[in-house]
């Protein structure tokens, strides 16, 4: 078995960047593997401990926040979005939570016009993003119409995470998601720039030499992406999704009804067999977990390179992950 799982990693050594990656069965790990190094500078090689920025694997965690706040009966999936920001512009009295969720809301972009906006040294928080979508006109398309793959869309449920339930998003996910979990070594990074226990820096491979690539000015927007999580933490979120553990069946049956690409949040594909997954790129990290329906087993990849650079090669990784897995 790890002969075979090698032989997919064996371009990572203790030289270069590298992964983590992990099969779980019935809430129990079936293989875990580690290569390359976290942090190339002081030779610190990844293990199973190792924390990743999730990237956009973030976006599950910001669906059941949701999730569990209709849940709580604190809001409905169908709520537009005037009704937690009376001040913003016309165009989003079209938009619901739910097509937030499901990438049909076609709201507009946040990130280039703040690249634009912002000066050297600022960072960038959900609120100046808030902001800048107030100074735009319309959405891509009518509401529900389309598909439109949305980070902003994941921006705007942190802020009614916010909104709603009168914490910073970061507390209300340790209270409701990584406390109950036991994920202990999982955390969001914002503007409070919280400590990170043995964290993985971000590379890119430039010709022949790996260098680092861990830093962009929106690094503290959230809800799209910013959380830090470990193989092992991770390895603790498919029952979650499977389980009654936060939120009742009715729930869990909602958000993986899909709504063209998407459920919430997690993209479902129906072909020689179904699965349900959530890939992630962000400065030198590329990620995916990936869950076969039928067996209920998952396959996690985090690696901090960009070397797995499309949707597509993540999603065939992570299926010989899983099958090589479950020999």
């Amino acid at each position: 078995m790890n002969t075979n799982i090698d032989n997919i990693f064996k371009q990572f050594n203790q030289n270069t960047p590298g992964c983590a990656v992990c099969v779980v069965q019935n809430d129990q790990i079936i293989l875990e593997k580690s290569y390359g190094l976290a942090n190339l500078e002081n030779k610190i090689p990844i293990t199973p401990n190792t924390a990743f920025r999730l990237a956009s694997l973030t976006k599950p965690f910001t669906a059941m926040a949701i999730m569990i706040l209709r849940e709580k009966g604190i809001l409905d999936f169908d709520d537009e979005l005037d009704k937690f920001f009376p001040d913003f512009p016309e165009y989003g009295k079209g938009i619901t939570i739910r097509q937030l969720l499901t990438h049909t809301s076609g709201i507009p972009d946040h990130e280039q016009p703040l690249y634009k906006k912002i000066k050297k040294g600022e960072e960038p928080t959900i609120y100046n993003s808030f902001e800048i979508l107030k100074e735009q006109k319309g959405t891509f398309f009518k509401p529900g119409s389309q598909y439109k793959y949305s980070d902003t869309g994941y921006v705007v449920l942190a802020l009614i995470v916010e909104k709603t339930s009168g914490k910073r998003y970061s507390d209300f996910l340790a209270k409701n998601i990584f406390i109950p979990l036991k994920m202990n070594n999982t955390v969001v990074l914002d503007e409070t720039k919280p400590a990170l226990q043995n964290r993985a820096y971000g590379y890119k491979k430039i010709k022949s030499k790996y260098k680092l690539f861990d830093y962009d000015p929106l690094n503290y927007i959230i809800g799209d992406e910013g959380i830090y999580s470990t193989i092992r933490d991770l390895a603790k979120w498919p029952k979650a999704w499977s389980k009654t553990i936060l939120v009742s069946e009715k729930v869990l049956q909602e958000a993986l009804v899909p709504q063209g690409k998407c459920g919430f949040s997690w993209f479902i594909q129906n072909e020689k067999r179904k699965i349900i997954f959530q890939d992630g790129s962000w400065v030198g990290f590329n990620n995916i977990m990936l869950t076969e329906i039928k067996t209920g087993i998952t396959a996690i990849l985090l690696s901090n390179t960009t070397q797995f650079p499309t949707e597509q090669k993540r999603v065939n990784i992570a299926k010989k992950i899983l099958d090589i897995g479950v020999k």
